[in-house]
């Protein structure tokens, strides 16, 4: 049993929500919250945001496909498997598969999802799907989106580890997607 403090309702009920922006991406919206301790009603801002995809893209010869690019939230380069938004009508799966496609010009013909995850569950009202495409092949040249500019990167699977750990790879949500990756590789083929 974890130790600490336990009440027993830890459930925050919401008096009133509404939408106080939308930029397209995400919208910022304000719940009032009732406090299951004190009843005192606090107000929390929430950003609701399409669900997010991550294909962990492995070639026949032991490589994740990967893409560099520039993030314009740390205004920096960086290194991760392909992804994004879950689009519309579509589901996780399929959204995975065209942004593998049109990031890196790779196909997969399996994919497994290894988690659902939640993004960031203190702001973040999404979930964030990670699927494993094993034995992608190389089709076609990429044709990222309009506002995307990328650079596709083979790292060998033995070598993610080191680049996790030298800085090489730096978004939280990535590394744990290739943590959960390394994870199922060791627990099913003990490599």
């Amino acid at each position: 049993m974890e130790k600490g403090l336990q009440y027993h309702n830890l459930h925050w009920d919401v008096i009133d929500t509404h939408e106080d922006r939308s930029y397209g991406l995400f919208s910022v919206r304000i719940n009032r919250s009732r406090s299951p301790r004190t009843g005192n009603i606090h107000e929390f801002q929430v950003l609701t945001s399409p669900d997010w995809v991550s294909v962990i893209p492995v070639t026949p010869d032991d490589q994740v496909v990967m893409v560099r690019q520039y993030r314009h939230g740390t205004a920096r380069l960086s290194l991760e498997p392909p992804g994004g938004l879950v689009k519309n009508g579509q589901t996780p799966e399929q959204s995975g598969r065209d942004e593998l496609e049109e990031e890196t010009g790779y196909r997969a013909g399996e994919m497994r999802l290894l988690a659902k995850m939640e993004s960031m569950p203190a702001l973040f009202t999404n979930d964030f799907y990670v699927y494993l495409a094993p034995n992608v092949t190389l089709t076609g040249a990429p044709n990222p989106d309009e506002t995307e500019e990328l650079e596709t990167v083979l790292v060998p699977v033995r070598d993610l580890r080191d680049y996790i750990r030298s800085g090489k790879i730096t978004s939280s949500v990535m590394i744990a997607a290739l943590y959960l990756f390394l994870d199922e590789r060791e627990t099913c083929h003990g490599t």
